[in-house]
């Protein structure tokens, strides 16, 4: 009994009873607002509208009033599917197909394609829904058999293979530790080696430091994309030297992140433990565990300022669905503002760093020359 009483006291001593009552209930508050919506609503879908008829538009009317969907952008003229799809603007291509119209009022068969990106999974099935919802009402509407039919295809991951998913999810969330960890103590281990100083005399140079882990961690992207490929039956279409560009970007703008969120750490293993500053938002609003769609509107905000959300992205759309790297250019320009920002604050942070040593030498009484000599009474 006195153990037990020795053990409480020593727990009521630390801070674990506080931690255990309210970590769990932080947790459970921030998960619950995470993961309130359970489908997608007002999921993007471009039509490409070869009819042009008045009853056309009164059908993409109809699919664009459904809480499943929403009607992104109507082109008059026949576009390929794989183009609307590469930049995740739309998550599904509709082809209503010339004489709707007519064979509709006069009740012949006609087919309508649809094209789904199951690279989002969440997205691709509420759309799903709404279109089958709103032409199944169309064909119930219609005395006599059923004149629309739905053909559906289903691209760049129709299986729902899990190396494009969940594998590829958690080997670069280990590779965002394995890069953050080692960058985000740099400036901490300077200071600890009394070279932040001399170091700060050249703002840039500090900034460059992460260049070669971004040099690595991009060999590192390649040869696990290299191995998923070979082992995993991973589909990759990119380009392997254009992908290169927002490899490097990501690996560049993390490692910045990380020195970011590291700087104001006195000691590098202190910066160490503020990896998880990085690691929580990348695993939870990156779009790699929870569908961006899924998140709140707040949330999806946030997803914007993430490297690894934008790099889910280049995977997705670059990488599986084969995409060239003119599609992209609005990503890559994001990943240009993204360093910038963060380049700003940290010119800041060294400003900030260089006023406050020049105050403690200002503060820090000279000692007398040993060329003056000793004083005379």
């Amino acid at each position: 009994m006195q153990t037990i009483i020795d053990e409480w006291k020593h727990i009521t001593r630390g801070k674990f009873v506080v931690l255990i009552l309210i970590v769990p209930i932080i947790v459970a508050a921030v998960f619950s607002y995470i993961f309130q919506n359970s489908t997608v609503n007002e999921a993007s879908l471009a039509v490409v509208d070869q009819d042009h008829s008045v009853y056309s538009r009164q059908l993409i009317t109809k699919l664009d009033a459904s809480q499943y969907l929403q009607v992104n952008g109507v082109f008059d003229n026949y576009m390929e599917a794989d183009p609307l799809l590469y930049n995740e603007k739309n998550s599904g291509v509709l082809y209503l197909p010339a004489g709707l119209e007519t064979a509709y009022l006069q009740g012949k068969p006609i087919n309508v394609g649809m094209y789904l990106d199951m690279t989002l999974t969440a997205s691709a099935n509420s759309i799903r829904t709404g279109v089958t919802e709103v032409i199944g009402v169309e064909n119930a509407t219609k005395s006599g058999p059923s004149t629309l039919t739905l053909e559906q295809r289903s691209l760049y991951n129709p299986t729902n293979q899990t190396a494009m998913s969940s594998v590829m999810m958690f080997v670069n969330v280990v590779l965002l530790v394995l890069l953050g960890l080692n960058t985000i103590s740099i400036v901490p281990r300077l200071r600890e080696q009394g070279r932040l100083p001399e170091e700060l005399e050249n703002p840039l140079g500090i900034v460059l430091r992460v260049i070669p882990y971004a040099l690595v961690g991009c060999i590192s992207c390649y040869l696990v994309i290299g191995v998923l490929k070979q082992f995993g039956g991973l589909r990759f279409e990119a380009n392997w030297l254009q992908i290169f560009l927002p490899f490097f970007l990501y690996t560049v703008c993390t490692s910045l992140l990380a020195m970011l969120i590291g700087w104001t750490a006195p000691e590098a293993a202190k910066a160490n433990g503020r990896i998880v500053l990085m690691i929580m938002p990348s695993f939870l609003l990156s779009g790699g565990q929870v569908p961006v769609a899924l998140l709140p509107t707040l949330l999806q905000w946030v997803n914007k300022a993430i490297p690894l959300s934008l790099h889910f992205q280049v995977l997705r759309g670059f990488g599986y669905k084969g995409g060239d790297i003119r599609y992209f250019i609005p990503l890559l320009g994001h990943y240009l503002v993204l360093i910038s920002v963060i380049l700003l604050v940290l010119f800041l942070l060294m400003l900030k760093e260089m006023k406050s040593l020049t105050r403690q030498q200002e503060d820090t009484p000279t000692a007398p020359s040993l060329a003056e000599g000793p004083s005379h009474v």
